[in-house]
C-alpha cells in the first residue's frame, strides 16, 4: 500500500512538474513576442527622423529588417540607427534608393546599334 502511496505522489508531482515548465516556456514565447515588438516601436522611433519616408520595420528575435525608399544620403543613417537600439543583433536591409539610375548607353539598355 506504502509503495502505491508514494508512486502516486510521484506521477502527481511528475505531471505537475511537467505542466509548470511547459506553462513557463509558452511564457518565455510570449514575453519574446512582446520583447520584439517593443523593439519593433523602439526602432521606429530610432529611425524617425533619420528617413523622409516611412520604412516598414519587422523584427524576429532581435533580427531587424527594413524595407521601404530611402535617399542615397539617408540610407547608412537609417541603418545605423537601427543598429544603434538596444536589443537589436542584426539589420537586415532591404532598402531601395529613389535616386534614379541615370541615361543608359545603348549596350546598357540592350539595344544593339551595330555602328
Amino acid at each position: 500500500m506504502r509503495i502505491l502511496t508514494f508512486l502516486a505522489l510521484a506521477a502527481l508531482a511528475a505531471g505537475i512538474y511537467h505542466y509548470r515548465s511547459r506553462l513557463q516556456s509558452g511564457r518565455r514565447a510570449l514575453d519574446q513576442q512582446a520583447s520584439d515588438e517593443l523593439l519593433e516601436e523602439r526602432v521606429r522611433a530610432g529611425i524617425a527622423a533619420a528617413a523622409s519616408w516611412p520604412v516598414e520595420v519587422h523584427v524576429s528575435n532581435g533580427i531587424v529588417s527594413l524595407r521601404g525608399i530611402v535617399r542615397n544620403s539617408e540610407r547608412d543613417l537609417v541603418l545605423a540607427c537601427a543598429l544603434a537600439v538596444p536589443g537589436v543583433s542584426q539589420v537586415t536591409n532591404y532598402l531601395e534608393s529613389e535616386e534614379p539610375v541615370g541615361e543608359l548607353g545603348t549596350m546598357q539598355s540592350g539595344i544593339a546599334t551595330g555602328i
